[in-house]
């Protein structure tokens, strides 16, 4: 309707300029400027005429047409095309080949999982993923991920991530959200990373022998984004405790954790980021060999070949019963209360203003676990050395009896610190050294250290080819690894975080 009034309106008044124009040079003889001034005069009074006339007709039309009908709040319309609620499917291939100076390596005095163990020589897939995520209506969102990967030959796949979590508008306070299911949780900066995303082809030590890797236990979390200028951070969540460094949990609740991160950007270039974390929680029989989520009491022994290694290595130191006290903390049990602490850090840097181009990465992170409980190995209790003694003169004067065992309590702390540098915009090289330190009461001489270097090539950010060395050592035991590594990204894939 306006289109047509506009276009009457447009008519009406260039159709009698335009004849007023041709009357005028048919004349004979150019006007004066007074007669151009009265014709202009006339003109204007007759089209003011006959625009009123025309609004008024338009405004009698508009209040004779109904008025548009709208649609009941109760039926909301439906888009048959719209593919908003569908989710983003994606895969992620990951796979190396491996060579190694020593065949058996392991991490003394730790227990580790399938997750922290080292890939086989030669040819291995890692660790791939499948991958499901998005949007299941104006208030949650949800995901499921699962890990597919190859131990002792056969081909394995775990449950990852299944979880939902709160959006934007859901109800909730403004920044506040709450997740619950299975999800790699809110611990350090690396827990909370997919294994592909990483800027290495392993974890660093501290994640292997304190976490199996990542924890991804059952249960809830609540995170806090408070209101200012700069990033600030705070949440916690309730856990089944069914992962590493639990394992075994009775009432389905015996883990919390708590922290609080903060950050910004530090001049027009680089960001900074900070975080405290805390996760604590009880142990039943606990015990490596296995990536958790098992309730079973089960013992999981390492092999001989193993065990011949690392006496062959200096590492065994028998007592009275023939266990070394490193075997208690590598291959027995523990049953008590462990408690993690972490501190990380994340700088970044782009000396051109695009990270795109050039980006400096500079991180770190450090764990201390302090446990209190019982180490169990074969049906024996790990012993300090005032307790040995007094068994001994027991057996001495024959009045020698079972007792139970006293708590062990003892601190371990692992670190590590990285740099990566992106040179042209497909190309990055790195360093890391990590550092891990056994409980005392393990009788280990030395820390156990690694230093790692890599080179990788990023075609696109579906794809990354990556080659990398790291230098394990123990005491005299050096072990050379070199890691050649491809992953590849099929389909849609989450965006990487800070």
């Amino acid at each position: 309707m306006r289109k047509i009034a506009g276009f009457v309106r447009m008519a009406a008044i260039g159709l009698p300029v335009l004849f007023a124009v041709s009357a005028a040079e048919a004349q004979s003889g150019p006007p004066t400027a007074e007669q151009l001034a009265a014709q202009i005069d006339a003109l204007k009074q007759d089209y003011e005429k006959r625009i009123a006339a025309l609004e008024a007709q338009l405004a009698g039309m508009k209040a004779k047409a109904p008025p548009a009908k709208a649609a009941p709040a109760s039926k909301p319309s439906m888009k048959t095309g719209d593919n908003a609620f569908n989710p983003a499917i994606g895969v992620v291939l990951n796979a190396m080949f491996v060579d190694r100076s020593e065949e058996e390596v392991g991490l003394p005095g730790f227990q580790l999982g399938h997750e922290s163990e080292r890939p086989p020589k030669g040819f291995s897939l890692g660790h791939s993923e499948f991958s499901m995520s998005g949007n299941i209506d104006d208030k949650f969102r949800g995901a499921l991920v699962l890990g597919l990967g190859a131990h002792d030959g056969e081909t394995e796949v775990e449950l990852e991530e299944a979880y939902i979590q709160t959006l934007a508008g859901s109800g909730l306070p403004d920044g506040t959200r709450i997740k619950a299911g299975r999800a790699l949780w809110t611990f350090g900066y690396l827990n909370e990373q997919h294994a592909h995303s990483d800027d290495f082809s392993d974890r660093p030590l501290p994640y292997r022998a304190f976490l199996d890797g990542a924890y991804n236990d059952d249960g809830l979390e609540l995170s806090v984004v408070l209101p200012g200028d700069i990033y600030k951070e705070v949440g916690g969540g309730l856990f089944r405790g069914g992962d590493t460094p639990f394992g075994g949990s009775e009432s389905g609740r015996e883990a919390w954790s708590a922290y609080a991160r903060i950050g910004g950007d530090v001049g027009s270039n680089s960001a900074l980021r900070l975080g405290a974390y805390v996760l604590d929680g009880a142990a039943h029989d606990r015990s490596g060999g296995a990536h958790a989520h098992e309730d079973e009491d089960e013992h999981h022994d390492d092999d001989d070949e193993a065990a011949e290694g690392m006496a062959e290595n200096g590492e065994h130191h028998d007592d009275e019963h023939g266990h070394g006290h490193d075997e208690y903390f590598s291959d027995g049990m523990f049953t008590g209360d462990t408690r993690l602490l972490g501190v990380d850090f994340r700088y970044t840097w782009a000396p051109t203003g695009n990270a795109r181009d050039s980006e400096l990465i500079l991180q770190g992170e450090y764990f201390r676990r302090s446990e209190e409980g019982i180490y169990t190995l074969d049906g024996e209790c790990l012993r300090h050395e005032d307790e040995e003694h007094h068994d001994e003169e027991e057996e001495e004067n024959g009045d020698h009896h079972e007792e139970p065992c006293d708590p062990f309590s003892g601190d371990a702390n692992g670190w590590y610190a990285q740099a990566v540098y992106k040179f042209l915009p497909q190309w990055r090289a790195g360093a890391r050294y990590a550092r891990l330190s056994p409980p005392s009461d393990a009788d280990l001489d030395g820390d156990i250290s690694t230093i790692s270097a890599m080179l990788d090539w990023t075609n696109s950010e579906f794809g990354r080819v990556r080659f990398q060395y790291n230098r394990e050592s123990f005491g005299e035991t050096r072990d050379n690894q070199f890691i050649l590594q491809y992953i590849m990204s099929l389909g849609a894939h989450a965006a990487h975080s800070f």
